[in-house]
């Protein structure tokens, strides 16, 4: 059900292994010296690279082979951003290192490169995480937005927009070829839950399309933003902020995309939670009321596409993923937040 038979997969590590201790070689930080290599596969995520921890005697390094579809100019983008958040003294965002040519990546022919600061910590849990943890975690996601906000211009949100876009498809879809291709997978712990999600969309579909359809309309500042920050992306060390890291979706968006993204994934239906978290984030950069009705918008839609990306990658797409129960454990959280937003 994941694509490739298990020689070839096998095959493809040993050849990015191999790749990867070559490519050390061109990264002056390292080249000199005694290492081990780890791999750690894509350690979690779903974007189609690849993670090694790099151990010297003295210190450890993070590895990153970029998705093949990464170019050249989408990753000078983000290293110019992870280096402007540095030089804003934001130690918890990941150091790059240069390659013996002065660049922050290496190219070959599976794709780029890059060299980076091994963060410490580890991520919250999002059922115990302290008050003072919190305000932490509170503070490094307005540090990184008061860092790029002075390039913030007023316009519509994109995000936004591709969601309004993907609900309106979906809702055009025929819904029993879906599940025709969903049998197909030959998956039955992903099938039963891309079934519920499938049943739950039409009763959620028309007032979140009218929500969006309203908030996509709405100028909201925009400037750069990671979209992509959840949970697992976080690390603490005590009640500390040591790390964060993916930087792989960053683009200019409304900063109520980051929050509702990182509320939903520590707090998911907790409202209680979510009003504590939006309060101390206020603290740091006031919110717009059209940033406040934003977050609920995005929290919503996700909520509500959230399963249906799954469906199309997996069943429509046929994309591999190397971590069924990760999978499974997103539909779950899927289905909690839809049946939610039926009460």
């Amino acid at each position: 059900m994941f694509g490739k038979p298990e020689h070839e997969q096998i095959v493809a590590i040993n050849d990015r292994n191999l790749a990867a201790k070559s490519q050390l070689s061109r990264f002056s930080e390292v080249c000199a010296r005694s290492l081990q290599l780890v791999p750690l596969g894509s350690a979690g995520g779903f974007s189609g690279g690849a993670i090694w921890r790099v151990e010297t005697e003295d210190r450890r390094y993070a590895l990153r082979l970029w998705p093949r579809e990464t170019t050249m100019s989408r990753l000078s983008f983000v290293h110019s951003l992870q280096r402007q958040w540095r030089e804003a003294n934001l130690k918890f965002i990941p150091s790059l290192f240069t390659t013996k040519e002065g660049d922050s990546f290496a190219k070959s022919a599976l794709g780029f490169w890059e060299l980076a600061e091994w963060m410490p910590g580890e991520p919250p849990d999002p059922g115990a995480i302290s008050p003072p943890q919190l305000d932490a975690v509170v503070a490094a996601l307005a540090a990184i937005h008061n860092a790029t906000r002075s390039t913030a211009t007023l316009d519509t949100s994109p995000g936004l927009g591709q969601r309004l876009e993907m609900l309106t498809r979906w809702q055009a879809t025929d819904f029993a070829q879906i599940e025709r291709q969903i049998e197909q997978v030959g998956w039955p712990e992903f099938a039963a839950r891309a079934r519920e999600t499938l049943a739950l969309f039409p009763h959620l579909a028309s007032p979140i399309r009218d929500e969006l359809s309203a908030a996509a309309k709405a100028p909201l500042p925009l400037q750069e933003c990671l979209r992509d920050i959840h949970s697992d992306h976080i690390f603490l060390t005590g009640a500390f902020v040591t790390g964060v890291i993916d930087f792989g979706a960053v683009r200019r968006e409304s900063c109520a995309g980051d929050l509702a993204r990182l509320c939903g994934s520590l707090f998911e239906n907790d409202r209680t939670g979510w009003d504590d978290f939006l309060t101390r984030y206020e603290r740091h950069r006031p919110l717009l009321p059209a940033e406040r009705r934003a977050i609920a918008t995005f929290d919503r839609s996700a909520a509500l596409l959230t399963g249906l990306q799954w469906i199309e990658w997996i069943a429509v797409e046929k994309r591999s993923f190397p971590q069924p129960e990760v999978v499974l454990n997103r539909l779950d959280i899927s289905l909690r937040r839809m049946r939610f937003l039926l009460k």
